[in-house]
């Protein structure tokens, strides 16, 4: 069976991977097509097919065709239609807007803000700016409204220089679009296309040295013996032992809490501080914490977390843009019903450099009075994903009735 892979040729692949191939695609979102006259198997990411209308309006006419050519260059090759946008009236096809738009400013600073409308579900889109945080700094999002029935964002960008609009923003919007397409959805190297990237810069290395009349390097050892195979093995358990000593990842997490009863309403308020200390040498990454309730019908939270709907608007502005925390998804407050875990995250990207530490401060659990032998309890969790790394809060807070 012939074997295509986003529009691209891979050789051929026996009939017993059928199964194994639509296994892959199902769990991975991806299109999967068995041509069986043509005796071809085509797999396509989940971008294939997306159509995404894009719009540049700067003041440079000559700008926006080099930065509409740049981008719809990146973007076919994921199998995505692009289409520019001449106008202002409201589409009703599609699954994308994407837009561009520029001022300029009096002094050498950058700024960039995004636009969207109901129609486009909640994206951080910041996460794609961090590689640019040094020389353009982001000012938050504001809602769109206006008559498009498809999901419109709109990049908002001020500088003084035309030569950045030229050179940044192709990359700014490409990874916005594949950020908007995929939503929570992990990106993969085949939905980014990284391995037909791979195979044509390896064939590029191979033709361009046919053409320097460069001899090839003779084939690799492809056997080797059982007491050279246990030598490899040795030395490659000693390097990760070696690496993983090198780099230690680890967090110290406790409450720092008090009870204040009110004997009137048979409640408990608890005051609570949450700190995370890193006690590794590297750094700790985008920390996501649960707070558990028993019973969960019984407690109850406040304090100064945010509902993730209100982060950008209520959150607080410092140096680097909007801080503090907020809950986790749409539904967190259905979810927490149900499970009685709450969870938690920085409105922005955060590091905890080793040996400095972040706080979720100004917690309040309101507590029902129980009956007498019963005991309620709050956890806590911290999960730093890019780690791989979750940990349990040294002390837990707990009432007994």
């Amino acid at each position: 069976m012939k074997l295509k892979i986003n529009d691209q040729d891979w050789g051929s692949v026996p009939d017993y991977c059928l199964s194994a191939i639509q296994f892959f695609c199902v769990e991975n979102q991806y299109h999967y097509h068995w041509n069986k006259e043509e005796q071809t198997v085509e797999v396509n990411s989940s971008l294939h097919g997306k159509k995404v209308w894009l719009s540049v309006n700067t003041s440079n006419e000559s700008i926006n065709e080099e930065i509409n050519k740049k981008v719809k260059e990146v973007l076919i090759h994921y199998g995505i239609d692009i289409a520019f946008l001449d106008n202002s009236e409201g589409l009703s096809d599609g699954d994308l807007l994407i837009e561009l738009v520029s001022g300029k400013t009096k002094n050498d600073k950058r700024f960039v803000s995004f636009g969207y409308n109901e129609k486009l579900n909640p994206i951080n889109v910041k996460k794609i700016l961090s590689i640019h945080k040094k020389e353009l700094q982001f000012n938050g999002y504001y809602l769109l409204p206006e008559s498009h029935s498809i999901p419109h964002l709109r990049c908002s960008i001020q500088c003084k220089d035309e030569e950045f609009l030229l050179n940044e923003s192709p990359a700014i919007l490409t990874n916005c679009v594949l950020k908007v397409l995929l939503g929570n959805q992990k990106p993969t190297l085949l939905d980014l296309n990284v391995l037909h990237l791979l195979k044509t810069a390896g064939e590029a290395v191979e033709d361009s040295g046919k053409n320097r009349g460069q001899l090839k390097k003779p084939a690799r050892k492809t056997q080797i013996d059982d007491k050279e195979y246990e030598e490899i093995k040795k030395q490659k358990a000693k390097r990760k032992i070696r690496e993983a000593e090198a780099k230690k990842s680890s967090a110290e997490i406790y409450f720092d809490y008090i009870v204040l009863p009110n004997r009137k309403l048979e409640r408990y308020s608890i005051k609570a501080d949450l700190f995370i200390k890193n006690t590794g040498n590297t750094d700790l990454l985008n920390p996501k914490i649960c707070l558990r309730m028993n019973p969960p019908d019984k407690i109850e939270i406040g304090g100064q977390i945010l509902p993730p709907e209100m982060s950008d608007i209520f959150s607080i502005q410092g140096q680097n843009g909007a801080e503090g925390w907020k809950y986790m998804g749409e539904d967190w407050l259905e979810k927490a019903y149900e499970t009685g875990e709450y969870w938690i995250e920085t409105i922005q990207e955060s590091t905890i450099p080793p040996g400095e530490s972040i706080m979720v401060e100004g917690m309040q659990f309101t507590l029902e009075n129980l009956e007498e032998q019963e005991t309620s309890t709050i956890l806590g969790f911290v999960l730093f994903e890019e780690q791989g790394l979750q940990l349990n809060a040294n002390n837990t807070i707990r009432i007994t009735f």
